[in-house]
């Protein structure tokens, strides 16, 4: 569903990806996990073309289609980009707009300029809307104003828009950086939900290493701008994790050690049919 081959960006002296390669099967739920600065972001950019690679370097496709190839966008670029819903860590929601507007705007990449200037969404579009509002479990809300929600249910609008918008692909950044615990687990949930009944593709960025492993089955592991662990989530252990994050391993690797998780790990089981043992917690 979606391939990056031999990428690589510089911003100035700093080569933030270094010939980075990595496919993403149809409906696989992976997690990109790695300190900062190790070029998650950088790599979920590239994905939809809001970064381009350095010239002469590599290229990216979703669902067999280039998006990028050599540093340039392809001339269906925006096309293609309607694959591929985005969630940032910021949310990203007009908070004087109503949830549900919020999340209409999804559907405006297929909305003619002139309804899109005067919010005149399609009849089909809205019962979308409150149909995605009702997946993530907060249809209740609709009526309100963004900003009155909590940082978690504003994460839940924001992956409720990218349904309406019909991507296949949800990529999301660091979507719980700024959440407390309780919030992280409804929207990791979620996003483990959607994949698992909806088939959709999930690429997601994580700090926080427990959720990444009882969430994802795959780990893909990123450090100074390479890949350099792509594998099941059980099987990372202390050693990999300290090549990874070096000395910030130490206050990073507890959350793998049941008797020391954070709460939210302990509180939150596996969820149905994503392939996980509570075993990998004691790696």
């Amino acid at each position: 569903m979606l391939e990056v081959k031999n990428l690589s960006k510089t911003f100035g002296e700093t080569k933030a990806l270094s010939d980075v390669s990595l496919k993403v099967g149809r409906g696989e739920m992976v997690a990109l996990i790695g300190a900062s600065g190790s070029g998650k972001s950088t790599l979920l950019r590239h994905v939809p073309g809001l970064l381009t690679s350095d010239k002469g370097a590599g290229h990216v496709a979703v669902a067999g289609r280039k998006i990028q190839s050599d540093g340039v966008l392809a001339r269906d670029a925006r096309r293609v980009r309607r694959d591929v819903g985005l969630v940032f860590q910021q949310f990203n929601l007009v908070g004087r707009l109503t949830v549900l507007t919020n999340v209409l705007l999804g559907a405006l990449g297929r909305t003619a300029l002139w309804r899109a200037a005067v919010s005149s969404f399609s009849p089909e579009d809205r019962r979308l809307a409150l149909e995605s509002l009702s997946k993530v479990g907060i249809l209740d809300k609709s009526g309100q104003r963004a900003s009155t929600l909590s940082g978690g249910q504003q994460q839940r609008a924001a992956i409720a828009r990218a349904l309406v918008q019909k991507a296949s692909v949800i990529l999301a950044d660091e979507p719980i950086a700024s959440l407390d615990p309780e919030s992280s687990i409804l929207v990791m949930e979620t996003l483990s939900k959607l994949n698992r009944e909806e088939g959709l593709t999930v690429l997601v960025s994580l700090h926080q290493i427990d959720y990444a492993v009882l969430y994802c089955p795959r780990v893909v592991a990123l450090c100074c701008g390479r890949v350099l662990y792509d594998g099941p989530g059980g099987n990372l252990d202390a050693e990999k994790i300290q090549s990874v994050y070096g000395r910030c391993a130490a206050g990073m690797f507890g959350g793998l050690n049941e008797r020391e998780a954070a709460p939210a790990v302990r509180l939150s089981a596996p969820p149905s049919g994503a392939g996980l043992d509570r075993g990998v917690l004691n790696a």
